[in-house]
């Protein structure tokens, strides 16, 4: 199953500056890990580009930093000490076909877009994806969701919760009691700050969950990701049994 951009009137010739978020927050490369924290969990943002002298010098993401956490890093050390250096961007030239196409072959979820060097907005998976809410697909989510997501008990303790984010980099991961879906735990919670880590993680889990059943059509997961503003979501059968896990990246894969 595939479908194309133009379903979503999305012309694939034009410029991704189209479809980008031109208000850019960023990171200076002499900034404290501790305040990029406090920035992704104030945005909601899962990555930032991290700047010197006007330049693009890097990215850091919220894996880096629970990662460093993890490590017992001082949270004081600077963002150029976890960032990653190796940067990928579009120009603000490139269309959104060949966008498209850097998304996939990179396996990144987000990119800074450039104009003459300097940062001009960001560009994600969901700015393409998010068109296809109303797109019927003619595809059920269970033909292209994960089959037999990683999950964690709700006994498992939050230090466990975050060596398993770091470790998978799954930044949503589902909380299942025996079969059924209870709760969920993201990157972006503010677990990293929350002591002590040997707490349950039943006790931070997040328990309203938007979840969607493997019969619906693709476009309406699409559409509870867009209207939530959520990267992924567990897939459930009529007994809120977890059978699945469907992603903003799963459906990427599938527009050409």
């Amino acid at each position: 199953m595939s479908i194309e951009l133009e379903k979503a009137k999305l012309d694939r010739l034009q410029n991704v500056t189209t479809i980008a978020n031109n208000a850019v927050v960023y990171c200076k490369d002499s900034d404290s890990i501790a305040s990029a924290a406090r920035k992704i969990l104030s945005t909601g943002h899962r990555s930032f580009p991290i700047i010197s002298k006007n330049s693009i010098v890097g990215i850091i993401t919220i894996i880096d930093i629970l990662n460093a956490f993890m490590r017992e890093q001082n949270m004081n050390d600077s963002v150029s000490t976890i960032m990653s250096r190796d940067v990928i961007f579009s120009n603000a030239s490139d269309s959104i076909g060949h966008t498209l196409q850097k998304f996939k072959f990179s396996r990144r979820g987000r990119f800074p877009v450039l104009n003459g060097g300097k940062a001009a907005g960001v560009v994600s998976e969901r700015d393409i994806v998010k068109h296809f809410a109303k797109v019927d697909f003619g595809t059920k989510v269970g033909e292209l969701m994960t089959i037999k997501p990683f999950f964690m008990q709700p006994s498992a303790t939050i230090f466990e919760c975050l060596k398993s984010t770091v470790n998978t980099r799954y930044r949503r991961l589902p909380i299942i009691s025996g079969k059924k879906l209870v709760g969920m735990i993201t990157a972006t919670e503010n677990n990293f700050q929350l002591s002590p880590l040997s707490k349950p993680v039943e006790s931070i889990m997040i328990k309203k969950i938007f979840s969607v059943s493997e019969d619906e059509d693709i476009s309406d997961a699409v559409n509870i990701m867009k209207e939530k503003d959520i990267g992924g979501l567990p897939v459930v059968d009529e007994k809120n049994n977890l059978v699945g896990f469907i992603t903003e990246r799963d459906v990427l894969e599938e527009i050409i």
